[in-house]
């Protein structure tokens, strides 16, 4: 079963943009994030589990998410949300911007290797190595490092003096680390990151990542 959803918000661009993944956030979410956040209309185009093994010897790369704009089908999540954040003014206004967008983001995908790899290890007694290494030691350095990275670019945002993709990216995985990893590695601290934590409240309250989260379907995860 394939279903479609138009975008929810009220949007004002038109981009011929179809955007398919699973009935779930995961490695779709922060594209369509971006996509709220520009008043981006698209087709989220959502299937079942089910349909996956079909569909899945159809696509260039056999992974999703992937994304179908003017006649071309793009894989990779990343790959799709950069393209998306620089077509729809959320990379920066220059190169020296969108590079500065761009380590914020890969530096995510840093901590996401170190957290998944406690969750998948399957010998506990290295699982519990891997998880303490994460409580004491990559956790509380990422969020020291990313405290430090944006209060050295004046404290409201990770790239120039807007906001741009690396904001919603960090959002979105502290979003996630919440519902998904912390029950398996804790709670992260976040006392000692005080513009860290103004950043998630201000992306939290933009009125478009609102009306996305308040409307989009409820999935757990």
């Amino acid at each position: 079963l394939f279903y479609s959803i138009s975008s929810i918000i009220s949007s004002h661009i038109m981009s011929g943009i179809k955007l398919t993944y699973f009935n779930s956030k995961g490695r779709a979410e922060l594209s369509r994030l971006i996509l709220a956040q520009a008043e981006v209309e698209y087709e989220d185009c959502r299937i079942e589990r089910g349909d996956w093994a079909d569909m899945k010897k159809t696509l260039p790369l056999g992974q999703l998410p992937v994304m179908e704009v003017e006649g071309t089908t793009i894989s990779q999540s990343m790959s799709i949300a950069r393209y998306l954040a620089r077509r729809f003014g959320l990379a920066g206004k220059n190169d020296v911007e969108g590079a500065e967008a761009d380590q914020a983001v890969d530096a995510i995908n840093d901590l996401t290797n170190s957290v998944v790899a406690v969750l998948y290890e399957k010998d506990e007694e290295k699982k519990a190595e891997l998880k303490k290494k994460v409580q004491t030691e990559t956790m509380p350095n990422w969020l020291r490092m990313m405290e430090t990275l944006l209060t050295s670019k004046g404290g409201n945002h990770f790239a120039g003096n807007q906001l741009t993709w690396a904001d919603i990216a960090v959002y979105f995985f502290m979003e996630t680390f919440k519902v998904r990893w912390m029950q398996h590695i804790g709670e992260p601290d976040l006392d000692n990151c005080p513009n860290l934590n103004k950043l998630l409240e201000s992306v939290k309250n933009l009125p478009n990542i609102q009306k996305w989260e308040a409307a989009r379907p409820d999935t757990p995860m």
